[in-house]
């Protein structure tokens, strides 16, 4: 898998593979996650996300987490966003 970190606050292009991870106001992490999946010999696609959950408690434990995430969604090019507090709002 192919990993663009973009520059801090800045966020994916649409229509790209990306996982955003926002800082809170706690000190933990959001993770969300957007890709068009589309594993094995198909042609067929299907958008998927995961939005929400339980916040990480470093950076470093949300992008691992998005990283697997993208590699179990088939994922070829991922672009990683850092965002500040309250960019990204976990439900």
């Amino acid at each position: 898998m192919d990993v663009i970190k973009l520059p801090f606050g800045e966020s994916a292009p649409q229509e790209t593979d990306c996982i955003s991870i926002g800082a809170r106001e706690d000190g933990r992490f959001d993770l969300n996650c957007s890709a068009l999946l589309s594993c094995g010999d198909t042609d067929e696609a299907e958008s998927v996300s995961l939005i929400g959950g339980a916040p990480y408690d470093s950076y470093e434990e949300a992008e691992a987490a998005g990283l697997a995430w993208a590699a179990d969604h088939c994922v070829e090019s991922l672009y990683v966003s850092s965002l500040p507090v309250g960019a990204v709002s976990g439900v």
